[in-house]
């Protein structure tokens, strides 16, 4: 799998939930808005810039080592996010992200290690990474999707129309039977005392009977 690959999946995915997804090759300029001399150029070949609905991102190949290169990969891409925050909105700034895709890892590398030590590198903007597995393509960047804004985990509930809105729901009922009214008395009393309002005498002649009426 290639950092293309992984372009063409979050456009895809965006696009599924109804969001404006394209691509945006401003973000993987050589040089700041409004200016013409270049200032890196050494951001990997394959990297891409997008935007997916309300959230801009850089996507990139990564290989996965104990060296010097990885870090050395990270603060090309901090940098080159700095170049496209110039082309973002003000709105856009807060939601930036990095997207890498492994590619490789070197021999002998705690592959989870070195993800965790991407990942907790939030200081430029946050970064997740996708460790594609052939043997599991599909689940492996599901699992990589579920731990991005555009993770859609409603869409795997069934619907309920009877589900309690909150956990009080019937929590008067439960204390009035806990207290000794019967069962079948403490709907009538709820009843009544939301019937009735401000009206104490006729609320209390309902909650007299109701409870007169399972003796």
């Amino acid at each position: 799998m290639t950092a293309e690959d992984l372009k063409k999946r979050l456009l895809n995915s965006a696009a599924a939930l109804g969001w404006e997804a394209t691509e945006a090759p401003d973000f993987v300029a050589k040089q700041f808005r409004g200016r013409l001399d270049a200032s890196i150029s050494m951001l990997p070949t394959e990297a891409y810039g997008l935007r997916l609905g309300a959230y801009p991102a850089i996507v990139a190949p990564i290989v996965l080592d104990e060296k010097d290169e990885m870090k050395s990969a990270l603060r090309l891409l901090h940098s080159q996010l700095v170049i496209a925050r110039s082309y973002m909105s003000r709105t856009e700034l807060i939601n930036a992200h990095i997207f890498l895709c492994v590619v490789r890892v070197s021999e002998g590398v705690d592959w989870r290690k070195a993800i965790d030590v991407l990942e907790r590198d939030e200081g430029v903007c946050r970064k997740i990474v996708w460790m594609p597995d052939s043997s599991t393509l599909e689940e492996s960047y599901e699992a990589f999707l579920a731990r991005t804004f555009l993770a859609s985990p409603w869409r795997d509930v069934s619907e309920r129309h009877d589900a309690s809105l909150d956990r009080i729901q019937g929590l008067a009922e439960r204390l009035l039977v806990l207290a000794g009214l019967p069962e079948a008395t403490a709907p009538a009393w709820i009843a009544a005392v939301e019937r009735h309002g401000d009206d104490v005498e006729a609320m209390v002649e309902k909650l007299v009977g109701a409870k007169g009426g399972t003796q």
